[in-house]
């Protein structure tokens, strides 16, 4: 069996860079489940109900969140819209499920989404109590494969958690920088990658309007937080179950041009 994970959708850019490549994705990897962090998609930050249905129209099976899971209002008050979509467990804002059973071709997959402590203030809880407490809760269910997505700007951390649950936690999926690291590996048992990337505008600063962000920086100008557009790309992982023994045995990292 194979999994898609697109890293971080960004906008109108990224939305139409997954819809124009995500059917000759499928069909390349023979994929069977696709999962997206989508906590950038309605204009670079949250989700709204019409893009997660969009997004589900087009052949996205769960969605992943992160820090800014909550920034649309509608979110909070229509979480009953969002059924395949699971909130980190460690947010201020305490909504939404923190993990869903996926079974697919006879294996049972738990997936669920964290925020790193460093450098993300909507963390609200201690990164490793959570993990902890989400392992122990889960552990009657019968989960042959656990996918975490790690939401966070800090490379150590994401290894470091890497590293404390290799062989417990089977996928650690880093996102939320947007920069797709070159260091997909095999720890053991689990398939890491420090951050799969983000499916965005190509011509951007992390998905945002490059002469925006310069004159927010530099000249210290107060900005709208516009999202670049023109051609995307899709940054994302493939990852290869085996169906016999129900382990992960390889992880892929793709980028392409939409």
């Amino acid at each position: 069996m194979n999994i898609l994970f697109l890293g971080d959708i960004t906008g109108r850019s990224g939305r139409d860079a997954v819809s124009s490549t995500l059917a000759f994705l499928k069909e390349k990897y023979a994929i069977n489940l696709t999962i997206a962090n989508a906590e950038n998609s309605a204009h670079g930050k949250g989700i709204t109900t019409r893009i997660y249905n969009q997004l589900r129209n087009i052949g996205i099976d769960y969605f992943t969140m992160g820090n800014h899971t909550f920034s649309k209002s509608e979110i909070i008050s229509h979480m009953e819209d969002f059924p395949r979509m699971v909130t980190p467990a460690n947010h201020l804002i305490d909504m939404g499920d923190h993990y869903l059973i996926i079974d697919i071709n006879g294996i049972r997959i738990c997936l669920f989404n964290l925020l790193c402590e460093y450098g993300i203030p909507e963390c609200d809880k201690p990164l490793f109590d959570c993990a902890d407490e989400l392992l122990e809760e889960t552990e009657d269910l019968g989960v042959d494969i656990y996918i975490c997505d790690l939401h966070g700007e800090s490379t150590a951390e994401k290894r470091i958690f890497a590293e404390y649950y290799r062989n417990r936690i089977d996928v650690v999926l880093g996102t939320h920088t947007h920069v797709q690291t070159a260091d997909e590996c095999m720890l053991d048992n689990t398939a890491f990658i420090t951050d799969v990337g983000m499916c965005g505008a190509i011509e951007s600063i992390i998905g945002r309007d490059i002469d925006e962000c310069i004159r927010n920086r530099i000249f210290h100008e107060k900005t709208r937080y516009t999202i670049a557009d023109g051609k995307g790309m899709v940054c994302g992982v493939v990852l290869v179950i085996d169906d016999h023994n129900k382990k992960v045995v390889d992880i892929k990292r793709i980028r392409i041009n939409a």
